[in-house]
C-alpha cells in the first residue's frame, strides 16, 4: 500500500542509532564476513556496490514506499529515502533462496556486472533474521510490456525505428551477460515485463541471474512461469535449468512480440495459447508474411524488407530454433540487428508522434 512503511513491512530488525557508511567496494570482504560457527554478524550486514557507496543501512532500513511486484520469489518495492531519493528493494521470500555462503558469490558477481543495457545492482543486504534485500536503481520508466500491451494517455507510437534500437539494446545487454562479464551470465528470465525502456528508447534489462540464488524448486518455478508466458525453451521440458542458449530462445520470443505485438503464451480467453513462432509459421505457408506485422510496426514503411523487418522476423524464427544448437548466440543476434538498421532513423525523436490527442512527452 502507498505510503506503508518498508521496514515495517519487511519486519527487519534494525538498532536504533547504529549508523554504518561503507564508503567503497574495498571494504566488501569485511561487510560479508562470516562469523567462525557460520552465522552472520548480530546487525545485519549491507554490502555495497558501485554507485552505492551514498546508501547506509539506516537508509535502506528506515526508507518508506509501497509494493510495486509480487513473485513466487519475493516481493519488489518501491522505497523512497529520507534525502527524497527512490530506490528499488527486491525482498527474496523466506526460503527461496540458498544459505549466504553460497549466495554470496553470486550476489558479488551480480554487482560487478554494469552494462548501459542492464539495471545495476547497487548493495545487497542480509539481515539478522535472514532476510536477503536485493537494492537497485528506481527506475520510473515503463517496461516494454506495458508499451507493447497497455493503452495509455501520452504512449508514444512505437515505430520500427524505436522499437529495432529496444530490441538491440536487449540484445546487447544479453550479449554481455554471455560473453562481456567475467564469468558468463545467463538472464534466465527474459520477458517483455523485465525490460525498462526510457524517453529515449534506450533498453535495460531487469532481474538477470537470480535464479543461481534460489533453491532448486524456486528455480523450477521461475521456469514454470517462463512456460506459462511463452518464453520457455522446449529443451526445458527435461533439464529444466537456463542457459545462454534458453536465454537466445526467450529472446526470439520477446522479438517476435515486438514485430507482431501480441503477448505470447496463455491468452485471455480460458484454454488459449499464443505460439508466436506458429503464427509466423502458418504465415509463410499462406503467403500472407507481411499481415503478420503489427499494423503500428508498418506505419511509414513502403518496404518491410528494405527496412529490415523480414530480416528481424528470421533472425526471431531463428533464435526460436527448437534445436538449441541450431541458434545463433547473442553475439551474432547483435550484429544481424545492427547490419539491418531501419533506414528512417529521424522516426526515433519525433517528441508528438504519441498515441494521445494530448501529444504528452513520453
Amino acid at each position: 500500500m502507498s505510503g506503508a512503511v518498508v521496514l515495517a513491512s519487511l519486519t527487519i530488525g534494525w538498532v536504533q542509532g547504529r549508523k554504518r557508511h561503507i564508503k567503497s567496494r574495498g571494504v566488501e570482504e569485511d561487510v560479508m564476513k562470516m562469523d567462525e560457527d557460520g552465522n552472520h554478524n548480530v546487525d545485519g550486514r549491507l554490502l555495497v556496490f558501485e554507485g552505492g557507496e551514498h546508501l547506509t543501512l539506516e537508509d535502506v532500513l528506515n526508507a518508506t514506499g509501497q509494493v510495486v511486484e509480487k513473485t513466487s520469489y519475493g516481493t519488489v518495492y518501491k522505497a523512497k529515502l529520507a534525502d527524497g531519493g527512490n530506490i528499488a528493494l527486491r525482498l527474496l521470500r523466506e526460503g527461496t533462496c540458498k544459505d549466504l555462503s553460497s549466495c554470496s558469490p553470486v550476489i558479488r558477481q551480480l554487482g560487478r556486472t554494469r552494462h548501459e543495457n542492464l539495471v545495476p545492482l547497487r548493495a545487497f543486504y542480509h539481515g539478522k533474521r535472514g532476510e536477503k534485500l536485493l537494492i537497485y536503481d528506481y527506475l520510473p520508466n515503463r517496461t516494454l510490456h506495458e508499451l507493447l500491451h497497455e493503452t495509455r494517455a501520452g504512449r508514444p507510437q512505437l515505430n520500427w525505428a524505436r522499437r529495432h534500437k529496444i530490441a538491440l539494446g536487449v540484445a546487447r545487454g544479453l550479449a554481455y551477460l554471455h560473453s562481456g562479464a567475467e564469468t558468463p551470465i545467463a538472464h534466465s528470465n527474459v520477458r517483455s515485463r523485465n525490460v525498462f525502456v526510457d524517453e529515449f528508447f534506450v533498453s535495460r534489462l531487469t532481474e538477470y541471474g537470480l535464479d543461481k540464488l534460489m533453491v532448486p524448486a524456486v528455480a523450477d518455478e521461475m521456469v514454470a512461469a517462463a512456460k506459462a508466458e511463452g518464453y520457455k525453451a522446449p529443451e526445458l521440458q527435461k533439464m529444466k535449468k537456463c542457459n545462454t542458449r534458453t536465454d537466445v530462445y526467450a529472446f526470439g520470443i520477446l522479438l517476435l512480440e515486438v514485430l507482431i505485438g501480441k503477448k505470447p503464451g496463455k491468452g485471455i480467453r480460458p484454454g488459449e495459447w499464443v505460439d508466436l513462432p506458429a503464427l509466423v509459421k502458418v504465415a509463410v505457408l499462406e503467403e500472407t508474411t507481411m499481415e503478420v506485422f503489427d499494423s503500428e510496426l508498418l506505419k511509414g514503411i513502403r518496404s518491410p524488407a528494405e527496412e529490415g523487418l523480414v530480416q528481424a522476423l528470421k533472425l526471431a524464427m531463428g533464435c526460436c530454433a527448437p534445436v538449441a544448437s541450431a541458434r545463433p548466440d547473442m553475439n551474432e543476434v547483435v550484429r544481424m540487428l545492427e547490419e539491418n538498421r531501419p533506414r528512417n532513423r529521424s522516426a526515433l525523436y519525433s517528441p508528438a508522434d504519441t498515441t494521445s490527442e494530448i501529444g504528452t512527452p513520453f
